[in-house]
């Protein structure tokens, strides 16, 4: 009776500490200054809470929905944040280091002579931030029953990080589908004809199924539950491949001989838009075959961009989607300033804010050569080189530049010219009248001996001017399987890029 008390007791503490603390940070008539900081406070308890339940193995799915609520609300947080804070600020001219002590002359002066206009910092705030204030603060009110549960998680067993190793060092944005997988591959089929469990995952192309599955395949849980881990790719092949030899077949990503009992996990990968059909026999023969073959335990993950593949789950399909624009920026911001305060410098933020506002307003006309990720990793890798504001001014006046170069004069639609472009430009930053015109088609190096020693660094700094065609190395992933992104360029003139246009419009018309 006294720990039911207890419990009743200390719940009624808490929503009335909640509730005050809410009704005091809702204080009417605030500045907008006032706003961002309290915003800012806000917003750091919902990160600590964030940070935390990465570090946990969670496996309740209403739990890891509530946590990707969280990370979803604390990213457009900070990104309007930042963006009142940097980019409406006038290259950071603000002080946001000293803004209780402006604040306060500001009243003082203003009590002295009421006729006299209130300073920019002192300005009424937008309905935007007002309404983001009251929601976060909502969020933290009702945090604590989270937290709460949190703790009987289990700790994941690393080393502490800074938030910039570990971003890079980890994936960004996939921990509630990571739980989810990890969850289906460890979770026992009930006993049945058709126990082998199968989970689709479905997603665009360079959305980042390999690098998701492979994270998975890493995962210490996973490989100490599986005697074996075999990974498959390509249509054609597997369409050809002996029924018998599926269990043998493939790369074995993992083979772990100390478990007693044979359990195998088979990643299928489908090749392009290529899918399956309801009806396609080879197909079900293929799973059917699986079913008898594979020992029980036994489990299958198929990936592909076509959502027919969502009719052989026997769980429900996981779609992967691209990360937000406010995700975006927050990595974008972390991997920029690493453990260095943005508002340590202003006007670097808010050209950081600028430059990637500008990117990503282009980011629709050649997310499919490479993908909107590594380009923007590549960025933020070229702005860490230099804390320089000349030097990021000429990022900036390339990302701006790269923009209007790409697009169509006739054409407004993003979409199509994804869909015409078999290549794009963007401009050096040793030489602003030269482009480096980079081809559509791609390939990714498996073998680093295969991988070409130019990177895309060095022939935009200049460090490099090849002749002709050459290839580069656009991107290497931090992650398994650290593929190396390779792109085939040419370096040409500005006057060259509009001619090649002319052609390329004129060819279009005549066919």
């Amino acid at each position: 009776m006294d720990a039911l008390f207890s419990a009743v007791l200390g719940e009624l503490a808490a929503r009335c500490l909640s509730f005050l603390v809410s009704k005091y940070w809702a204080t009417p008539g605030l500045s907008e200054e006032e706003i961002l900081r309290r915003l800012e406070w806000a917003l750091l308890r919902v990160a600590v809470t964030v940070e935390e339940a990465d570090g946990r193995f969670i496996t309740n799915a209403a739990m890891l929905r509530q946590l990707h609520s969280l990370r979803q609300k604390m990213h457009r947080g900070y990104y309007l944040l930042d963006k009142f804070r940097y980019l409406n600020c006038g290259d950071g001219r603000r002080k946001v280091k000293h803004h209780h002590h402006n604040r306060s002359l500001a009243m003082s002066s203003a009590s002295s002579n009421p006729g006299k206009h209130s300073p920019p910092s002192a300005r009424l705030p937008s309905t935007e931030l007002k309404l983001m204030l009251d929601s976060v603060l909502s969020v933290v009110a009702d945090m604590h029953e989270f937290v709460a549960f949190l703790k009987g998680y289990p700790r994941m067993c690393r080393q502490p990080y800074s938030m910039h190793l570990l971003l890079e060092k980890c994936m960004f944005g996939r921990h509630a589908e990571m739980e989810r997988t990890v969850h289906f591959l460890l979770q026992r089929e009930p006993p049945g004809e058709c126990n082998l469990g199968v989970l689709p995952i479905v997603g665009q192309g360079k959305v980042g199924k390999t690098t998701f599955v492979e994270h998975v395949c890493y995962d210490v849980r996973v490989r100490d539950h599986f005697s074996q881990i075999v990974f498959l790719s390509g249509n054609n092949k597997l369409r050809t491949e002996k029924l018998s030899t599926l269990k043998d077949g493939g790369i074995i990503k993992h083979k772990n001989d100390t478990l007693n009992e044979e359990k195998i996990l088979v990643i299928v990968e489908l090749d392009g838009e290529d899918g399956i059909d309801d009806d396609d026999a080879e197909w079900r023969s293929l799973f059917a075959a699986a079913r008898s073959i594979l020992p029980s335990g036994s489990k299958i993950i198929i990936t592909g961009r076509s959502e027919q593949i969502m009719n052989f789950g026997t769980t429900q399909a996981l779609r992967l989607n691209f990360l937000s624009r406010e995700a975006c920026w927050y990595f974008f911001k972390v991997l920029v300033f690493g453990s260095t305060s943005p508002q340590d410098h202003p006007k670097l933020a808010s050209l950081a804010v600028k430059i990637f506002e500008e990117y990503y307003s282009h980011t629709d006309m050649y997310g499919d050569f490479i993908g909107p990720f590594s380009n923007s990793k590549n960025i933020a890798g070229m702005l860490r080189a230099r804390f320089s504001k000349e030097h990021w001014r000429n990022i900036l006046a390339c990302v701006k530049t790269n923009g209007q170069k790409n697009l169509r004069p006739y054409c407004t639609d993003a979409q199509n010219i994804r869909m015409e472009n078999e290549h794009y430009y963007i401009s050096r930053l040793s030489n602003i009248s030269q482009f480096v015109q980079v081809d559509k088609h791609h390939r990714i190096g498996f073998d680093h001996d295969q991988v070409p020693k130019i990177t895309i660094g060095e022939v935009m700094y200049g460090r490099i001017t090849p002749k002709g065609r050459f290839e580069v190395v656009w991107w290497t992933s931090h992650l398994p399987p650290y593929y190396s992104y390779i792109a085939s360029c040419e370096i040409v003139d500005s006057d060259c890029t509009h001619m090649r246009k002319r052609f390329s419009n004129k060819r279009k018309s005549m066919s």
